[in-house]
């Protein structure tokens, strides 16, 4: 539980947390977000994104803490300062599964998103565009001379039998869209990352807070101080999360932050 001490160490997801429906940040959420600073707390984003699709929230919010890429990289005053790449072999051999099962693949670095196949897959399109991306340039063999933080994978959940049975133990999978699979190190998390920073911080666990609303936050969101769900969540976050506020779309930071005496 959070204590209610003069500094807290603060984490919010991006899409369906800072960010509503369209993609915005709302006037009342910059509010808290400024208030949280003014009063000491150190904020940080915890987002699936990479820095390239990160960059104009971060810049916007003016955060200089960011953990991206599923907790694979971390920025402490705009420092890398924390990074877990995927395993290449492991990597390629999924590669080969994916060619054969026709699933269309993302290569993440912190600084692009590059696909592996030249043509547009509609299962990827729907996916990149719920998160206001578009489908990413192509180069084949960009993981091959890039660092890859994460893996996208497209395949709907009635044929992930192909990877998610033990196939990649170095790997864990983890779904953020009908047709969108994250490809994470299996020791990976948000929130494993997050403590990380809260520790090397000098914050005690029950002096943290998280937000967030997907399946890649359900980890950070059960293991900081005080887990807050939007009220947009998945019912499984809500029912594991602490707390539940309401929906991003509904100044849910804002109004949980006053009810939590934080603002």
């Amino acid at each position: 539980m959070v204590t209610n001490n003069a500094k807290e160490n603060d984490f919010f997801d991006i899409d369906g947390t800072l960010l509503n429906d369209e993609k915005k940040v709302s006037p009342n959420t910059k509010k808290a977000l400024k208030q949280l600073k003014e009063n000491g707390h150190e904020v940080v984003i915890a987002t699936g994104r990479n820095l390239a699709l990160a960059q104009i929230v971060i810049d916007e919010l003016e955060f200089t803490n960011y953990i991206l890429c599923n907790g694979a990289a971390g920025y402490y005053h705009n420092e890398l300062v924390f990074e877990n790449k995927l395993d290449l072999k492991e990597f390629e051999r999924l590669l080969q599964v994916a060619d054969a099962q026709e699933h269309a693949i993302v290569y993440e670095s912190v600084d692009a998103l590059k696909r592996r196949h030249t043509e547009n897959d509609i299962r990827m399109m729907t996916a990149m565009k719920s998160v206001g991306s578009s489908v990413p340039p192509h180069d084949a063999d960009y993981y091959l001379h890039h660092p890859l933080y994460q893996g996208l994978i497209f395949y709907p959940d009635a044929e992930k039998a192909a990877y998610e049975n033990g196939q990649f133990p170095k790997f864990k999978f983890v779904r953020w869209h009908n047709t969108g699979v994250d490809i994470v190190p299996h020791d990976g998390s948000k929130a494993r990352t997050v403590l990380k920073f809260a520790e090397n911080q000098g914050f005690k666990v029950e002096d943290t807070i998280a937000f967030g609303d997907g399946l890649n936050d359900l980890e950070m969101l059960t293991e900081v101080g005080m887990g807050v769900a939007m009220g947009n969540a998945l019912e499984t976050i809500k029912l594991k999360a602490d707390k539940v506020t309401e929906n991003c779309n509904e100044d849910g930071i804002y109004l949980a932050l006053k009810d939590l005496h934080l603002i």
